[in-house]
């Protein structure tokens, strides 16, 4: 009784882990674009960036249309507990920020702001490529 009841919790198990909503890596590589901002500390001087372009090699890259300058990094995406929504994670000089994915907007709430707390929200919206 004690196998059966053992094969039963093994298949159960097996079937949940199998239903588990993988992520598509290819619908989150593209460019993003800030579209709207919410100032927390107009204080915090840092380079803002207009673009978030994530690559398929897992690296992305913070940067302007008009400059050379930009911010470099590594992505990695994780299962969120709401099936419509993804979890971002990036690092990035020494600091590591989650991001929200829901549909084609990237959301980033303080203190995971990019910016060091310069915004309370902050939101990039995936441009057509």
């Amino acid at each position: 009784m004690k196998s059966l009841y053992k094969i039963i919790s093994l298949s159960v198990m097996a079937i949940i882990t199998s239903c588990s909503s993988k992520i598509d890596e290819n619908q989150i590589i593209g460019k993003y674009e800030i579209d709207k901002v919410v100032i927390r500390d107009t204080l915090v001087k840092v380079e803002e960036y207009r673009l978030l372009i994530l690559n398929s090699d897992k690296t992305f890259e913070l940067k302007n249309y008009d400059k050379k300058e930009n911010s470099r990094g590594t992505w990695n995406a994780k299962n969120s507990k709401n099936d419509d929504e993804i979890v971002i994670e990036f690092n990035f000089s020494n600091r590591k920020i989650e991001g929200l994915l829901n549909g084609t907007i990237i959301t980033f709430s303080y203190p995971n702001d990019l910016y060091q707390g310069r915004y309370s929200n902050l939101l990039y919206v995936k441009l057509n490529n």
